[in-house]
């Protein structure tokens, strides 16, 4: 006899904190170690440019890991980076997101190259994310994929010698080496 366990927000609330990241899918956990050094270069990169310009211009508010994305009591993701445009202010609660972002970044890991490629991917555009970043610290480059009739479309593989360009962000010209630079 097989017992299967569903994971809730509310479960995943009560596990203590520690240096992992946990999320579930469907009911599923996934638990991922504490990024590397690369990882974090990374997001603070992108964060800092994409803050200061979202600001700047009044489009909404940037959000970094860990801040949970609670898509259903059994789909709560935590994207590396997020963009939630003033349209979308109203899913932004006390704890939590409770709604799609309009941009979900992740910076692949190792240990979460699969949930990153396939499962976060389907679970972004089931939920609505207009656009999703995957970047590759490894193969410096930058997939950028937009929704586009309930699925993403790779809208372009950016490396490192491109420009990445967003609707999200008009007039940001974000250049895709300046992610890695420390």
């Amino acid at each position: 006899m097989r017992i299967s366990t569903k994971f809730t927000y509310e479960d995943l609330k009560l596990i203590p904190p520690d240096r992992n990241r946990y999320e579930i899918v469907d009911g599923e956990l996934f638990v991922s170690p504490a990024p590397r050094t690369l990882h974090q270069i990374i997001v603070v990169n992108l964060l800092t440019t994409l803050n200061l310009y979202v600001r700047q211009h009044r489009l909404g508010r940037v959000f970094v890991a860990p801040y949970d994305v609670v898509f259903g009591i059994g789909t709560v993701l935590e994207p590396d980076v997020l963009f939630v445009s003033n349209a979308r202010l109203h899913y932004i609660g006390e704890d939590n997101l409770s709604g799609p972002p309009d941009l979900a970044v992740e910076v692949i890991s190792e240990s979460t190259k699969r949930l990153d490629r396939e499962i976060k991917l389907k679970q972004y555009a089931l939920y609505g994310v207009s656009e999703y970043w995957l970047v590759d610290p490894e193969g410096n480059t930058v997939d950028v994929h937009r929704l586009k009739e309930g699925e993403y479309e790779l809208a372009e593989r950016l490396g490192f010698r491109d420009t990445l360009t967003s609707p999200l962000f008009p007039g940001l010209k974000l250049p895709v080496a300046s992610l890695w630079e420390s």
